[in-house]
């Protein structure tokens, strides 16, 4: 029984190899060709493995070769991540450097383009162009107090106004100077009303009228200093 167990160990571990006697074309000459588990079989004619041994190498030499082609795809991927990631940066630093120099162009630009503040002398120049004209002795006496109105102020319409600044300018004639602030409530609705009826008065008429009330408040207000 021992016998028996032994034997059939010794045939379970050794390589089972098969021969087959097979012709080659031509000449009719045998050839005898092994079968190895797991090589397959191999006849010893052309480029095969002739031993089981010289199979394991062959096989052992393929996975050597695709692990050093892969090993060489992988070095080429990885230097084409790099060169991609290298440009990628390269691209957004120029990005980056473009944005801020068109900034600073548009603000150089905006900068050209805002008026500078004016001088004091210039602040006073234009001061007095754009101020009202000063009045006559015979649009305003400075004696008597005394105002000589324009056509369109006699209006029975602006009676009241009239005699209201006419009754003020000759009190400051007398010298009462408090009056500033009446004069200039007075002006301004004296022209008010004459806004109000720029519909109905000739284009001139009204400019006139406009700038001789004007002209009435500031006269008061250089007074005042």
């Amino acid at each position: 029984m021992r016998t028996i167990i032994a034997t059939c160990l010794l045939l379970a571990a050794a390589p089972t190899v098969w021969a087959q006697s097979q012709f080659l074309p031509g000449d009719g000459t045998p050839v005898e060709e092994t079968f190895v588990p797991g090589v397959g079989y191999s006849s010893g004619y052309g480029s095969g493995s002739s031993t089981y041994e010289e199979g394991v190498q062959r096989g052992f030499a393929d996975i050597v070769r695709s692990a050093g082609a892969a090993n060489l795809m992988n070095s080429e991927a990885a230097k084409n991540y790099e060169d991609a990631r290298k440009k990628y940066i390269e691209n957004r630093l120029q990005a980056t450097e473009t944005y801020f120099e068109m900034r600073r162009v548009n603000q150089e630009s905006r900068a050209a383009l805002r008026p500078r503040p004016l001088s004091t002398e210039q602040y006073v120049r234009l001061a007095r162009q754009q101020a009202p004209e000063r009045l006559s002795v015979s649009q305003l006496d400075p004696l008597s107090g005394t105002i000589g109105w324009p056509r369109v102020l006699m209006s029975e319409t602006y009676k009241e106004d009239r005699e209201l600044l006419q009754t003020l300018f000759k009190e400051r004639a007398r010298g009462v100077a408090h009056n500033y602030e009446e004069i200039r409530d007075a002006c301004e609705a004296l022209l008010a009303k004459l806004k109000a009826d720029a519909a109905r008065i000739d284009a001139n008429d009204f400019i006139r009228a406009k700038n001789f009330v004007d002209s009435l408040s500031y006269e008061v207000r250089l007074a005042q200093g």
